[in-house]
């Protein structure tokens, strides 16, 4: 994956590939939001590597010229070594796209696993051992590394503590207070932030061809996220009537009616996160309307009436109450705090809020 198909987070990505040019870390943590790019800076950084023409930033495989990217997948979920008869890239970059370069490993949840397995890192922790076959480095990517339970965090640490010399590793994650303390004191952490609105549209505009407008108000409900954008791009709308619909009710809440609501909209820590993220957003737009008569920005004329009714129903420190407390529950279920149990609570203390309790 080309760096420069890769938007936003430029600082981060300049000054580790530095780093890896001159003094490379035995392995990296890459933390930060959902859809900002860590996975395909790590698959860069793999490239930049492994490549056999023009090692570092200026590796040959480019997004447009390989087409292993779109390699079937084997049983055992590796793709194929495809035909190269269209590439221009070199033979380690047509290998590292179709996921079969002997010296680079790829691990990420299942699709229909809510965790990495502890085989998985098993298996990855036994080819990290052996040396590498093509050239002086062995580079592994574990994705999606918040979802490691203990045991397989356990088993990836002495790893860590005693690295093979040939290996660099990078740890991808969405959480880093997911992992354990001794694991990420093992790691060099590299944190990505979210993307700007205008960094998000213009991939927008791009991928998705969408009217700038479009482009706009869609990049601002994606919360920094390309992949949230692109989702809603497709029609994924988020849950925002529902939500609204919830707060206007708010008021009335007894504990059955939280837990419903919990039940709904919070029941995976994934929708969690994500949900009291736009509750927050939500609540950002208000406030900004009832201070500062700023236009709501909403998926529709009739949600943004809906968000208007509740912004005047309430005065400015009720709706900044609401967002902090949105904000901090975010934070406890990144935390690996209950979903649900922080979406009861934050429902029965909105209800309290808004009587006046």
């Amino acid at each position: 994956m080309s760096f420069a198909g890769i938007a936003g987070n430029r600082e981060v990505i300049t000054a580790l590939t530095v780093e890896l040019s001159h003094r490379p870390s035995h392995a990296y943590m890459l933390a930060g939001p959902r859809g900002v790019g860590k996975a395909l800076v790590a698959a860069g950084l793999a490239h930049s590597i492994l490549c056999e023409r023009s090692p570092g930033v200026g590796f040959c495989c480019t997004p447009e010229s390989c087409p292993p990217r779109d390699a079937p997948a084997s049983p055992r979920g590796r793709a194929e070594a495809p035909s190269t008869s269209r590439c221009q890239c070199c033979t380690a970059c047509v290998q590292v796209a179709a996921g079969v370069h002997p010296d680079f490993n790829y691990v990420a949840r299942y699709a229909n696993r809510v965790e990495v397995l502890i085989e998985q890192v098993r298996d990855l922790i036994e080819r990290l051992g052996v040396r590498p076959m093509r050239g002086d480095r062995r580079v592994a990517i574990l994705d999606d590394a918040e979802t490691l339970n203990l045991p397989a965090q356990n088993a990836l640490l002495k790893t860590l503590e005693e690295p093979p010399g040939h290996t660099i590793i990078f740890v991808v994650t969405d959480s880093e207070r997911a992992l354990l303390d001794t694991v990420r004191s093992r790691l060099r952490p590299v944190r990505f932030g979210p993307l700007t609105v205008a960094e998000i549209s213009g991939v927008l505009a791009a991928r998705a061809a969408l009217p700038p407008e479009r482009a706009q108000a869609l990049a601002r409900l994606a919360r920094g996220s390309i992949s949230r954008a692109l989702a809603l791009a497709e029609g994924n709308e988020p849950p925002v009537r529902g939500l609204l619909e919830a707060l206007s009710r708010a008021r009335v809440l007894d504990f059955a009616g939280a837990q419903a609501i919990a039940q709904d909209f919070f029941g995976s820590r994934e929708s969690a996160t994500g949900n009291f993220e736009l509750i927050a957003r939500i609540l950002e737009e208000m406030l900004c309307f009832k201070l500062l008569g700023a236009e709501l920005n909403a998926p529709s004329p009739e949600t943004a009436r809906i968000m208007a009714d509740i912004a005047q129903a309430l005065d400015a420190t009720t709706i900044a109450r609401l967002l902090e407390a949105a904000l901090q529950a975010a934070g406890a279920i990144e935390a690996m705090a209950n979903s649900r149990l922080q979406a009861e609570q934050w429902w029965m203390a909105a209800g309290e809020t808004l009587r006046g309790e």
